[in-house]
């Protein structure tokens, strides 16, 4: 199976839904999709559900995931995903904050979608 990319409507933020297995080059293609969709949209509040993706990322590709985000993100007020529970570290949401992006990682969707409509 595939990496998957789904979209849901939702008048407050683009909500991508991602599924299947995931390399770096894949994450990375995903925040590219996501910048274009919100931007051809006009969304400046981007929720990424990651519940159901499956990668091994080393420590320093997730730093350099959050970096990328970081910049491919720069004109968005606030990103979130949403990850399983035992995946939740936030790594690349860390290096993303260091870099100003407002990016917060969550393993609750009602969290993630709050916390994008406060």
């Amino acid at each position: 199976m595939a990496l998957s990319f789904t979209l849901h409507d939702n008048a407050h933020y683009l909500h991508c839904e991602t599924a299947g297995p995931a390399t770096f080059a894949d994450m990375r293609a995903g925040v590219d999709l996501a910048k274009t969709l919100a931007t051809n949209r006009g969304q400046r509040r981007i929720l990424v559900d990651m519940r159901h993706v499956q990668h091994a990322l080393p420590f320093s590709e997730h730093l350099q995931l959050g970096a990328y985000a970081a910049e491919a993100f720069n004109a968005m007020e606030r990103v979130a995903s949403v990850v399983p529970r035992e995946t939740l570290v936030g790594v690349a949401a860390k290096a993303a904050q260091k870099l100003g992006l407002q990016l917060r990682t969550f393993d609750d969707f009602d969290a993630a979608s709050a916390w994008l409509q406060s």
